[in-house]
């Protein structure tokens, strides 16, 4: 692992599978999640054939926690600056994020469409301030966020918590990452329609970002929609079923994909 510079950030990143290996990165989600969300059951196994990137997002994991620069697109700019770090900016890389995750690959991908051979959305919650800025309404005191951390993270205890406390303290409440989540919109249909590469939609039966998966399958032009059963977590409740999701996805031939969705 090692830090990289980004404006206002140090990043975490580390870089798995063979150098000349087709490049892969992915994007975990918010708050619970960072580069270990993948790493085992997902990233281990896919770099076996494939180059896959990891990086903590700003104020997750092992990176820097700053006081700005949640919103969408200081996010893809990090992705950019990650992937000009590993040598990848303009290789046709193949991108996958989870939750917020795939949120910013989504904005990296219609700012940057050559630079994207195709991308994996995982339960993107869009727009985010319908699916995710809510679930921090009630936080407004020290308090509320243990109850909050505790129904998160239930059996997270001792130092672990303690950590996780004052992490989640500075972010919630010395960032401007809540105001900035509730900022985000959802994508215009026009930019939507006007991304011509390979997508693939997966999301949980029993998740509340459902009808996001609906929206996009319906604007994206070449987007096949696949649900798995599970909710939103999808990486930590279903990695198996992601992973071989994944693994057809990424190795079927780019024109052949099945975009009908899968039921």
């Amino acid at each position: 692992m090692e830090l990289i510079g980004v404006p206002g950030a140090q990043l975490a990143t580390l870089a798995l599978g063979a150098r000349s290996a087709p490049p892969l990165v992915m994007l975990h989600g918010l708050v619970s999640g960072n580069m270990a969300s993948w790493y085992s059951s997902l990233a281990s196994p896919l770099s076996a054939s494939r180059r896959v990137i990891l990086y903590d997002q700003r104020g997750h994991g092992a990176s820097s926690l700053p006081r700005d620069g949640f919103d969408l697109d200081r996010q893809a700019d990090d992705l950019g600056r990650v992937l000009a770090h590993h040598g990848q900016a303009d290789a046709g890389v193949d991108i996958v994020g989870h939750s917020m995750g795939a949120l910013i690959a989504l904005r990296y991908a219609l700012r940057r469409p050559r630079a994207v051979r195709r991308l994996v959305l995982v339960d993107a919650p869009m727009p985010a301030r319908e699916h995710v800025a809510p679930s921090f309404a009630g936080l407004r005191t020290a308090d509320d966020l243990g109850a909050w951390l505790d129904q998160q993270f239930a059996g997270l205890g001792g130092r672990r918590r303690e950590r996780q406390q004052q992490r989640l303290q500075a972010l919630f409440f010395a960032s401007t990452l809540r105001a900035d989540v509730q900022a985000m919109d959802a994508e215009p249909d026009a930019a939507l329609a006007a991304l011509k590469l390979p997508v693939l939609l997966v999301y949980g039966r029993a998740s509340p970002c459902r009808a996001a998966g609906e929206r996009l399958a319906a604007v994206l032009p070449q987007a096949a929609l696949e649900w798995l059963d599970c909710g939103h977590y999808i990486p930590e409740e279903a990695p198996q079923a992601l992973l071989a999701a994944l693994t057809r996805f990424l190795t079927d031939d780019m024109h052949a994909h099945d975009l009908r969705e899968t039921a």
